[in-house]
């Protein structure tokens, strides 16, 4: 069972480490875009939770489940690489041996750099146009702030879960053939770790790279920032390696009946 669709994710992972070997800069240019697209997201979904959030209700977390979607969205059809989802693809390749260790690592390194790039420069753009004052500013900054006050080890697990769910809609993109599927598949994903209220590394990035452009309070700190994006950058490689691409990987080792 899985053994089709382990290899093709396999074979992705060996064409994107390809890929990178000779085009650097264009390989950064994909994870920039991704970049991008998280900003989108977060900009059309935190708007749509600013305008539905109801003092001591939860609208605005459903709000964003519902609209965050876009960014995997875009991700999907329009191209792009994205850190999360290659800790599955590129764990994969690696138990396939189709890329080595040390060719996972670089290529993950530099996607990483580059969506943090991406992040920055879209939201710079983001905050440059004045578009989210009044609407979703103060939001955005609240909810920068709630993130830096959860403890080290629920953020870390709450990580875990997030790159489960992300990456198993990665997962059901290579399963799936009608991309109308595919779109339905990403935004009950996306709703189900968004309003769940797990943690994605690059979502993170793109939520701190605002609100740490905008007036904000003197606990949002640069160091304070890092230390939990690392935090859910480890739990996010946990989640999408060990949690599904290992057991998925090990099941399509299975000998076949009759």
């Amino acid at each position: 069972m899985y053994a089709d669709e382990i290899k093709k994710v396999a074979e992705s992972a060996q064409n994107k480490s390809d890929f990178l070997n000779g085009n650097l800069s264009k390989y950064m240019v994909l994870a920039m875009m991704s970049g991008f697209f998280i900003i989108i997201g977060v900009a059309l979904s935190f708007s749509v939770a600013a305008i539905t959030q109801v003092e001591g209700k939860f609208y605005g977390k459903i709000a964003i489940g519902l609209t965050f979607w876009v960014a995997l969205g875009l991700l999907a059809f329009a191209g792009g690489e994205l850190f999360t989802g290659n800790c599955f693809v590129f764990t994969v390749g690696c138990l396939e041996r189709t890329v080595s260790l040390k060719k996972a690592a670089k290529l993950l390194l530099i996607n990483y750099i580059g969506n943090l790039l991406g992040c920055v420069v879209l939201s710079f753009i983001y905050v440059q146009s004045k578009a989210m004052i009044g609407i979703s500013d103060v939001y955005i900054e609240k909810t920068a702030i709630s993130k830096l006050g959860i403890p080290w080890g629920q953020l870390f697990f709450r990580a875990v879960l997030c790159n489960f769910v992300v990456c198993l809609a990665i997962w059901l993109c290579y399963k799936m053939k009608e991309e109308s599927a595919k779109l339905i598949m990403m935004l009950f994903c996306v709703l189900a770790f968004s309003a769940s209220g797990f943690e994605h590394s690059i979502a993170n990035m793109g939520i701190f790279s605002i609100a740490l452009m905008l007036p904000h309070e003197a606990g949002l700190t640069v160091l304070a920032v890092i230390k939990n994006i690392l935090i859910v950058t480890v739990g996010n490689m946990v989640g999408g390696s060990l949690l599904l691409a290992v057991p998925y990987w090990y099941a399509s080792k299975s000998k076949s009946v009759g």
